[in-house]
């Protein structure tokens, strides 16, 4: 994937917009989340008054509110990065999740380190709430189960591409995993539209900044992406041979 030029200088990334406040939309009700569909509107009713929501300011860690064991963890508004560390040692996005999005610590799992990348919202939902609504609505389980394993599915995407040697590779991998989970299709390519920070980009290739601006210059001159504004396009050509 790797073109054989190298640029003399740093080339600058997309834009990153504007985060605070990115997060327009109307906070998401809990029975539009999709692990929780099978839900009646009674059950969903009680939900939302039980259930707090904890406001989560953009750049900052996770709040103090939400460093909850066995819980679920769902993304009510905003967009979460859920962090690790790449080989070299450099800060790494593992996870975005947009709204809709959860995360866990049910068991004894510890809760995953994370940024809010916009001013979210966040609810956390108690391992002892879903065990008394699965006992009722056992498709709770089997919904819950497969929204993990959705989350597993993409850290195994991520563990692939951190086994680049790399970081043009890596990067290159994660906007196209991304693209195939969150991308809207146009006649020109694949748009995947997020608001990061130059900081951020470099987290999600687990590289420096630095060497994230000169692969982004590669592979803006290989042609393999555009770059509009805060959206990166991926052509059609490039999409049909991943």
């Amino acid at each position: 994937m790797s073109p054989s030029s190298t640029p003399t200088r740093a080339e600058p990334l997309p834009a990153p917009g504007r985060a605070r406040g990115a997060a327009t939309a109307a906070r998401l009700p809990l029975g539009d989340v999709e692990m929780l569909r099978h839900l009646d509107r009674r059950e969903v009713v009680q939900l939302e008054r039980l259930v707090p929501r904890v406001p989560w300011p953009v750049g900052t860690s996770l709040p103090d509110r939400l460093g909850l064991r066995d819980h679920v963890f769902v993304v009510r508004e905003g967009r979460i990065a859920l962090l690790g560390t790449a080989p070299g040692g450099h800060r790494m996005m593992v996870a975005l999740l947009e709204r809709g999005g959860v995360f866990s610590s049910l068991g004894d799992a510890p809760v995953p380190e994370a940024m809010a990348l916009e001013d979210a919202v966040v609810s956390p939902l108690s391992g002892r709430t879903l065990r008394a609504l699965a006992a009722r609505r056992p498709q709770l389980g089997i919904d819950l189960a497969e929204a993990l394993t959705d989350r597993l599915a993409l850290l195994r995407e991520v563990v692939a591409g951190v086994g680049q040697m790399h970081v043009e590779d890596r990067l290159w991998a994660r906007i196209l995993a991304l693209a195939k989970r969150a991308g809207i299709a146009t006649a020109d390519g694949v748009e995947l539209r997020l608001r990061l920070t130059h900081r951020q980009w470099a987290m999600l290739a687990g590289g420096s900044r630095e060497s994230v601006t000169l692969a982004f210059g590669r592979l803006r001159r290989a042609a393999m992406l555009e770059v509009r504004g805060s959206t990166i396009v991926i052509p059609w050509a490039h999409m049909d041979r991943s």
